[in-house]
């Protein structure tokens, strides 16, 4: 493994599968093949009219177009993980050998607990699945489209378990020795910018789920808004957790360089009294302690969490966009209702 080419060994499971880049092609193939099974199923079951003119077609084409968009997206994630990897090579007093070891045993994941997310995603998935049936009675779109459901929400879960993982090789790297510079934190940066990839990929799967749920008998359907709350949750809790190690450290840092400042201030101050007690000559003291005291506000004025304002105004509206935009609709029906 070669953290300078930005590759990062295979550690779990879900790289191997889904997180690797694949051809767009095949990833787009399985996706259409997904969208059309259901499709297909519907017009053995007698039942594609109905999916057309009522609108249901959303809810079938929904499965297929969220594997797709999770296929399409996992590896942007993964490259944003290689990117924090790359900027903290430089930062981390350690040899080479002992950092790419790190990153080695700080990136595995439990295969264990990936099977238990995946499993219990799916299961959720075919008891969510049941309520998007157009007929519980249809043969064809029951063989075809619950199991389809399942796979969404398996590979949603294992994901999420995934990403939350993902944060112990943020924390390890945190935990070694780093060249800190409180007045530069942009090598840090990749640590948000991978904060919020992971968060838009979250948000982006919820916008559609939202978009393929939107139909007349499931858009108030309790178990649509919880999934969707979770995943809204995911989201900012990731964005928040992904980025605490850095908070930590350049907090320390920062409260470090001001203790420093603040007692030689004191020590300046001290000494400006005593001369003044003493009538003596000041010199140079003044122009010191002003000078300590215009740094110590620099010091305070820094940031000590790796983002900016546009990063948090593009994780709020990318959140709470799709909730008003659905509410919104929800008014409406019920007010034409």
């Amino acid at each position: 493994m070669s953290t300078d080419s930005g590759e990062k060994p295979a550690a779990s499971i879900w790289f191997r599968l889904i997180g690797r880049r694949r051809p767009l092609w095949l990833t787009l193939g399985m996706g259409i093949l997904l969208i059309l099974a259901p499709l297909v199923a519907a017009y053995l079951d007698g039942l594609l009219d109905d999916l057309l003119s009522q609108g249901h077609w959303r809810l079938m084409l929904g499965p297929g177009v969220v594997i797709a968009y999770i296929l399409i997206v996992a590896p942007f994630v993964e490259q944003a993980e290689a990117g924090v990897i790359d900027a903290f090579r430089p930062l981390v007093l350690i040899d080479d050998d002992s950092f790419d070891r790190l990153v080695v045993e700080a990136s595995r994941v439990n295969p264990i607990g990936e099977g238990v997310a995946f499993g219990l995603g799916a299961v959720l998935g075919v008891w969510i699945g049941q309520s998007w049936l157009l007929d519980p009675d249809a043969f064809w779109l029951k063989l075809v489209l619950v199991p389809s459901i399942g796979l969404m929400f398996g590979l949603l879960v294992w994901t999420i378990y995934v990403a939350l993982a993902g944060t112990r090789l943020n924390a390890e790297l945190h935990r070694q020795p780093l060249r800190i510079d409180i007045f530069d934190t942009k090598p840090f940066w990749p640590v948000g910018r991978q904060s919020l990839i992971i968060a838009l990929v979250f948000v982006g799967g919820m916008v559609l789920g939202m978009l393929s749920s939107f139909v007349e008998d499931s858009i108030l359907d309790w178990r649509n808004w919880l999934l969707y709350s979770i995943l809204a949750l995911v989201a900012v809790l990731i964005f928040f957790l992904n980025m605490r190690p850095t908070h930590r450290v350049l907090a320390a840092e920062k409260k470090k360089e001001l203790g420093a400042v603040q007692e030689r201030g004191l020590l300046a101050c001290r000494a400006l009294v005593a001369r003044f007690d003493a009538e003596e000559s000041t010199g140079t003291l003044g122009a010191e302690i002003n000078a300590l005291v215009a740094y110590e506000r620099r010091i305070q004025e820094t940031s000590t969490w790796p983002y900016d304002t546009a990063m948090l105004r593009t994780l709020f509206f990318s959140v709470i966009f799709p909730a008003a935009a659905a509410l919104a609709r929800i008014i409406g029906e019920l007010l034409v209702g």
